[in-house]
């Protein structure tokens, strides 16, 4: 009987074995000006690679690198970004995390379009049944570029509530347009919406 002397590395190990080859390089890119977006197309190549639905994002804290594993808001990355958090190796200097975490406060941009959180006003209603709170999201100025507002209001979603709360918490959106003198009745801010979801859907 033949056994084999070599094991064959599971998808996890691939993609890591890529960033530990690699480690130096994206270290160098995320403390440049980035003027050279070519190791960090790669992570995204060897990420996809491993599952379509992923995505990385690099950032810096406390001159740590920041690596989130992030499934972009699809259901189905769930799992996948799990499994590849929880075979992630010890990377000196690097944090690595699973979802886009939770901000009380944070400022973004979306391809030119920027806007405040001040600038979105949420009116709730919850599913019992389903566990999910369903939304109207009152965007001043939305119908100055809808679909790219509509994306940021997304990503202050993902960065305020928390990717993980967004994707499994998160029931139908309306997206309206805020005029300025409309008073929206019963409108929340996005980090009340936050703590509405913590303390009525868990």
């Amino acid at each position: 009987m033949i056994f084999s002397l070599f094991k064959k590395s599971t998808k996890e190990e691939k993609f890591w074995n890529w960033v530990v080859k690699n480690k130096t390089k994206l270290e160098a890119f995320i403390h440049s000006d980035f003027q050279d977006y070519s190791i960090y197309n790669g992570l995204t190549k060897a990420i996809k690679k491993y599952n379509p639905l992923l995505f990385p994002e690099m950032t810096l804290s406390e001159k740590k690198v920041v690596l989130i594993i992030t499934p972009d808001g699809m259901k189905d990355g769930i799992i996948p970004t799990q499994q590849l958090f929880d075979a992630k190796p010890n990377l000196e200097n690097w944090i690595v995390k699973k979802f886009r975490q939770p901000n009380d406060d944070i400022s973004l941009n979306f391809d030119g379009i920027e806007f405040p959180i001040s600038d979105m006003l949420i009116r709730t209603e919850i599913d019992e049944e389903r566990e999910k709170v369903n939304l109207e999201i009152y965007i001043r100025n939305l119908d100055s570029d809808p679909e790219k507002s509509k994306a940021l209001a997304f990503l202050y979603l993902d960065h305020i509530l928390g990717e993980f709360n967004t994707i499994t918490k998160v029931g139908s959106i309306d997206f309206i347009h805020w005029n300025t003198n409309d008073i929206i009745k019963d409108g929340i801010s996005i980090l009340e919406l936050r703590k509405l979801i913590e303390r009525e859907l868990y």
